[in-house]
């Protein structure tokens, strides 16, 4: 395998999901929700580059760890994702974006925000537990952020399903489409939380509020999301939603979590 071109930071020691991953502190992560679209997208597209690379590195050495083949994409293999989950002690999701199915491990953390390496050059963003930005998809999201419905739109940290009581909000996603426009659109949007029901994951059955959100763009499309979050900490498990109209279906849960 050839060695790894560019630009190289080396990982932060992987360790097992009870223990916090601490970042070096000359890595910095995408600063996707304040940056413009194609400035996020061309972040993504680096980070994806330097968490990747240095595993890659291993293959000619003798082979990548399991770790190492999980980061370079989703893990190879006909094993069940849960198989998979169960014998890696890492933070895992279950990840179904169109072509790129199956399990992903965390590339890094930072505060509130995780990368998720899917191989080729691919990376999901999350923010708070929900997709942030994407990378290495056909059509890839750039950018997304939330306030609450007449309130500051530089609230930064809001998320509406971290609310104890959703309300009606507003949140704005900036996409680039196949033949490399970017497009942009905000939404009026509204979270309804049922009470808890056991939700069987990949490692664990537990009980979650099952949250369905209605998106109304400022075009009147409308789409939809499914969030199963848990009572207490409104932290998200799994998550079925369009990234915006006529977007891509992506969905995931957690295998094994990273707080």
């Amino acid at each position: 395998m050839a060695a790894p071109v560019g630009p190289v930071a080396l990982l932060a020691p992987q360790v097992p999901t009870d223990r916090k991953l601490r970042m070096p502190p000359d890595i910095s992560l995408p600063a996707t929700r304040k940056s413009r679209p194609r400035a996020a997208l061309s972040r993504i597209r680096r980070a994806s580059l330097l968490f990747v690379a240095p595993l890659l590195a291993g293959c000619a050495s003798g082979g990548a760890s399991p770790l190492g083949e999980a980061l370079q994409g989703l893990l190879p293999g006909d094993d069940p994702a849960a198989e998979q989950a169960a014998a890696l002690p890492y933070a895992s999701l279950v990840l179904d974006a169109g072509d790129r199915r199956g399990l992903v491990v965390m590339g890094a953390q930072a505060g509130d925000t995780s990368l998720w390496p899917t191989g080729n050059r691919g990376l999901i963003t999350l923010h708070q537990d929900g997709l942030q930005a994407t990378a290495g998809l056909p059509r890839d999201l750039l950018d997304t952020r939330y306030w609450p419905a007449g309130g500051d739109a530089s609230t930064s940290s809001y998320v509406p399903w971290r609310e104890t009581a959703p309300e009606t909000f507003r949140m704005e996603r900036s996409w680039q489409e196949t033949e490399g426009t970017v497009a942009r659109l905000s939404a009026e949007g509204r979270l309804e939380c049922l009470a808890p029901e056991p939700r069987e994951l990949a490692l664990a059955s537990l009980g979650l509020e099952r949250c369905e959100q209605h998106l109304t763009w400022d075009d009147g499309q409308v789409t939809t999301a499914t969030l199963w979050r848990e009572p207490e900490s409104r932290r998200l498990w799994a998550v079925a939603e369009t990234a915006w109209p006529g977007g891509p279906r992506i969905a995931w849960e957690v295998a094994r979590p990273w707080w």
